[in-house]
């Protein structure tokens, strides 16, 4: 199939600070633009992959909702929300809590202050912050309620030498996955939980964490000096980060029930890491692994659920070969910044975290995850991003592109990044933007329209039907054209947008509407006169502007063929002929037969998908039964269409050429 080129430019855009104070506006790099000159002519859209895997519980973004708090700096009270709960100002303030309790907004506990939940019913809209030398949360007998209107919109943060405790309790985020960060010197304790919702938890330089009951432990992204220990847990994923000076040279045992694993820098085979982690009578135990640029890893025998690849620094490389659900005898991953060597061990999922400055070119991959960091760019195409590991995702001031590629989960645009998402299929889950990010979706198919939260934006336009038409008609173009913003948000909106046409080949693109002041969703953009044109194969170009001062624009292409105005005669019509063509699909020669009231002087043409015409001639028949002879020789394979055509009679029929 050809497909379009994308002809897009932008230049972009307004960022917005935490305090929400309007940053000058700056247009893309330069690599921004030669991102989008990658996406050229030449490259097929990919179709739907068969067999999109089973619903999986771990639809959870291992790296990206918990590595932007790694260097978290304490909160102070003027730069918090109005509706903040502090406990622990003055520092000798505690909180009991019984019975039900609602509280609108976040809660901050905070150098000695002490909160205590005992048989209580708590609803919380907001993050829980636990921040001091002896700041304490304990919860027994209750249940915390964190309703969440999106996966990781609720975050329980314990830094400094906080500490949190629960007890017979059930943490409930709406059955979605949230988020759990032990940093400094934080320490967790869990006994006899039920978890309602998935766990991602970061663990960075010296906390603790011990468990030791829980029905859905979730996953846990172990670095630094960090101690975890694991009693009677169920589901859970151990994520080994392997810094640049790890080697490791080992084994993973069967996950399926762990009496004793303990994996540290005295584990034979491991060096070069300093976190400990302990697991004892635990079940449904998966092992995954986050190797980082300079790292040396070997795994042989072993079933690994996940390899999320760190790259940092600020080095462009490329990535492919990288698929989902593979088995590898002897396999070296193809990266040119570490060692990366399988044996005799299979991996379900593969996912990629770009930081630092780094740049990725990523394309012939099947993947469970995506996510760039900090000021990270990531171009991709021809990939399927398949979920297991996952979402697609952007954040920070990172630059994502995904083009002429397909997935199966959620793509979504956070703090503030730019992710553009063209000329693409998402086949289930929602796109959306976050925080004060931007979310670009050009010439591309979703289930539904995007989400817009928090302070963010997001432009849409697509050209939709027809992809073919005929000349000598008024061919209504039906499709999308819109920006939106969040009422809060000051980044931009829609100003205007404008449709044209071109011939192949041609310099110049003419205008079918021109600033058209109105928002279109799925409807018809612009009715094209198409009379007098020549029947072949032209490309549609979409424009849509903004309102800001800069005029930025997106760019969305798309071709449709012109059949002749007489293949718009119906083949069903009364005053038809009656023709029959023998064999069909033909070969090297077919008959056309049919029957005729009169004498007449009958218009013989075949005719490409493209409508352009290779056979025709005409003759003059007499009345009764007649057959014309087609060597049909010189035509390639592929669709056409046989016309029989005299005075005000006309009949089509379509042929296969095999």
């Amino acid at each position: 199939m050809k497909t379009e080129k994308i002809l897009i430019f932008v230049l972009l855009f307004v960022a917005i600070s935490v305090n929400a104070q309007k940053i000058p506006q700056k247009k893309l790099n330069d690599f921004f633009k030669e991102a989008y000159e990658k996406i050229n002519e030449n490259k097929n859209i990919p179709q739907n992959i068969n067999g999109a895997p089973t619903s999986n519980e771990l639809q959870t973004a291992a790296f990206q909702n918990i590595n932007k708090f790694r260097n978290i700096k304490p909160l102070k009270k003027n730069n918090t929300r109005s509706d903040t709960l502090f406990v622990g100002i003055p520092p000798t303030d505690s909180l009991i809590v019984t019975g039900n309790f609602f509280h609108d907004g976040p809660i901050f506990v905070y150098d000695k202050g002490i909160l205590r939940f005992k048989n209580a019913n708590a609803t919380i809209l907001g993050d829980l912050w636990v921040w001091g030398d002896s700041a304490l949360v304990t919860a027994d007998s209750s249940t915390l309620y964190f309703p969440q209107q999106y996966f990781y919109q609720r975050s329980l943060i314990i830094a400094g030498k906080g500490k949190v405790i629960y007890r017979n309790t059930t943490l409930d985020h709406s059955g979605l996955s949230h988020n759990l960060l032990l940093t400094d010197s934080a320490k967790m304790e869990m006994h006899n939980v039920t978890n309602v919702g998935f766990t991602t938890c970061g663990t960075y330089l010296n906390p603790e964490l011990y468990i030791d009951g829980i029905n859905e432990a979730g996953e846990f992204i172990i670095t630094d000096k960090a101690k975890l220990t694991f009693k009677n847990a169920h589901t859970i994923l151990l994520w080994h980060h392997f810094p640049k000076t790890s080697v490791v040279n080992y084994s993973f045992p069967k996950g399926d029930t762990v009496y004793s694993y303990v994996f540290n820098n005295t584990t034979p085979g491991i060096s070069g890491i300093d976190y400990d982690v302990d697991v004892d009578t635990s079940y449904a135990v998966m092992w995954g692994m986050m190797p980082t640029t300079g790292s040396d890893i070997t795994i042989s025998n072993s079933k690994i659920r996940s390899i999320g690849l760190w790259f940092e620094g600020n080095d462009s490389l490329d990535v492919n070969g990288l698929v989902d659900n593979s088995t590898y005898a002897n396999f070296v991953a193809n990266l040119s910044d570490r060692n990366m060597h399988l044996i005799n061990s299979s991996v379900q999922t593969w996912s990629l975290y770009p930081m630092d400055s780094t740049k990725l070119n990523v394309t012939g991959c099947i993947l469970g995850e995506i996510g760039t960091e900090h000021h990270s760019q990531l171009q991709s195409s021809n990939i399927f991003v398949d979920g297991s590991g996952g979402y697609w995702w952007s954040t920070d001031t990172t630059f994502m592109l995904a083009g002429y590629s397909t997935a199966v989960n959620a793509i979504r645009s956070s703090r503030n990044s730019i992710f553009l998402f063209a000329y693409s299929t998402l086949n289930s889950g929602v796109a959306s933007s976050l925080d004060n990010s931007i979310l670009m979706v050009i010439q591309s198919q979703l289930p539904e329209e995007p989400q817009l939260f928090d302070a963010s934006c997001v432009w849409f336009e697509y050209i939709g039907k027809p992809s073919s038409s005929f000349v000598d008609t008024i061919i209504p173009i039906h499709g999308s054209a819109w920006i939106d913003k969040t009422p809060v948000s000051l980044l931009m909106d829609f100003n205007y947008y404008s449709l044209y046409y071109q011939k192949p080949g041609d310099a110049t693109w003419y205008a079918i509407a021109e600033k058209v002041k109105t928002e279109k969703r799925d409807e018809v953009l612009a009715n094209w006169d198409t009379h007098g044109f020549t029947p072949g194969a032209y490309i549609l170009k979409l424009i849509l502007c903004d309102n800001t001062v800069d005029s930025n624009k997106a760019e969305a292409v798309k071709s449709i063929n012109l059949l002749p105005g007489i293949l718009s005669v119906n083949e069903k019509n009364t005053n038809t002929f009656n023709c029959e063509i023998i064999p069909n699909p033909i070969n090297d020669r077919a008959e056309v037969s049919f029957y005729l009231n009169e004498k007449t002087d009958m218009n013989l043409l075949i005719v490409d998908a493209l409508g352009k015409i290779v056979i025709e001639k005409t003759y003059g028949l007499d009345k009764g039964n007649s057959v014309i002879e087609i060597d049909s020789s010189n035509l390639s394979k592929g669709l056409y269409y046989c016309i029989l055509k005299s005075g005000s009679f006309c009949e089509v029929k379509k042929i296969v050429k095999e």
